[in-house]
């Protein structure tokens, strides 16, 4: 059984403090005759708010009904900038400290914003006469270590009447997409043809990606949905998983799918000899042959664990890596809206997104047509990997 696939790098447990609500985020499915302007007032949030937690939404005109909304924890607000806009005035409408705005939203130069830009905006709160942290706690719904922590405060500190603390807030969108892009934007840039976890934003365009594969049910569950939908995609196959599935690899390709390799046992690439690595690649292109007359030329790193000297084997190897920018998480969370939760906030112009078609229990074929209606409502296309970056999906 597959464990884990990797960029689950910010896990957040959200736990009740003295039976304390839970503000997480939800999902909202827009209805005939709703707004932004509605929804947003039916939450308590601003416009800016739900539009900075939902970035995919690009034309906020284009809400129709069954598009899916996250709408975040009730102590995330965001701001949009608009013309003339300066972090000073920012600052001074949210009363949130210039450094506090800056450091949250990665602004290295506080001069320079730019219309449009979607700032996160921590809340503030003024402590009361008989205020305690654990009141505090208590009444914003937070953690108090998590109050101490944003307010860099000792547990056994005086706080006064008057003094503004930070609300903490639940910002996983934000971070996952930061650790994401902290941590594999230097591996691409040492390997520009070799190592690809998003495509550069051109006409909205986002992949779908199925890991772990063929499967008999779960497949051709998904391939009953992308066909209803006219949607191709790229499906990262395991050779464990092959052996009596050829009319599965075969509709796939038949369907213009595009079939490529995440290797054969599924193992950390990093602990192979070379190889051992080249068996576990070229034992899955020599199956995918033998049924289609293609050989991969894109191959998926088990949990995406690589490092320069796998990079170097894997291109030698005639391959191209393959990560993600989107982790829908859907081997793990078996809730629609846990998934919708995990994936929609992340979604951009160029984004791969992983799924899995293999021991998921259907919620991939059921979350699917919900994403891909969202998407193509704002006018985002679907296109396989190879498309989306512009390289060869099959070896000559």
């Amino acid at each position: 059984m597959i464990i884990m696939k990797r960029i689950s790098i910010i896990c957040i447990v959200v736990m009740c403090l003295w039976g304390t609500p839970v503000y997480a985020e939800q999902v909202h499915r827009v209805a005939a005759g709703e707004t932004l302007s509605s929804i947003a007032n039916s939450y308590g949030i601003t416009i800016d708010t739900l539009l900075g937690n939902n970035q995919y939404v690009v034309n906020p005109d284009l809400i129709h009904p069954g598009l899916v909304l996250i709408i975040p924890d009730a102590n995330r607000q965001y701001y949009l900038v608009r013309p003339g806009d300066t972090l000073s005035q920012i600052s001074q409408r949210f009363e949130v400290p210039i450094p506090m705005l800056a450091n949250i939203n990665n602004i290295r130069n506080i001069d320079l914003l730019y219309v449009g830009q979607i700032l996160i905006v921590p809340k503030m709160y003024t402590v009361e006469a008989g205020d305690t942290i654990n009141s505090i706690a208590q009444k914003l719904g937070v953690e108090v270590a998590d109050l101490l922590l944003e307010n860099n405060l000792s547990p056994s500190g005086p706080i006064y009447v008057g003094q503004k603390l930070v609300v903490p807030f639940r910002s996983k969108d934000r971070e996952e997409l930061d650790a994401i892009e902290n941590t594999l934007s230097p591996i691409a840039n040492r390997f520009p043809d070799t190592f690809f976890f998003r495509g550069e934003p051109d006409g909205l365009r986002v992949a779908l990606t199925f890991d772990d594969g063929p499967d008999r049910v779960e497949t051709n569950a998904v391939l009953d949905v992308l066909e209803r939908y006219g949607v191709p995609a790229t499906f990262f196959l395991l050779g464990s998983n092959i052996p009596g599935h050829n009319d599965v690899i075969a509709r796939l390709v038949a369907e213009g799918h595009v079939v490529a390799n995440h290797s054969t046992t599924h193992p950390d690439f990093r602990t192979l000899t070379e190889e051992q690595l080249r068996n576990e690649l070229l034992t899955v292109e020599n199956a995918v042959y033998d049924v289609t007359g293609l050989r991969t030329a894109l191959m998926r790193p088990p949990y995406g664990f690589v490092n320069d000297d796998v990079l170097r084997q894997i291109s030698n190897l005639g391959y191209r890596a393959i990560q993600w920018s989107a982790d829908t998480k859907d081997w793990r969370d078996k809730d629609i809206d846990q998934v919708l939760i995990n994936t929609m906030p992340n979604i951009r112009d160029g984004s791969i997104i992983l799924m899995h078609d293999y021991l998921t229990q259907s919620v991939t074929k059921e979350v699917l047509p919900e994403i891909i209606h969202s998407l193509r409502s704002q006018g985002y296309s679907f296109v396989t990997v190879d498309r989306l970056l512009g390289v060869n999906a099959y070896k000559p």
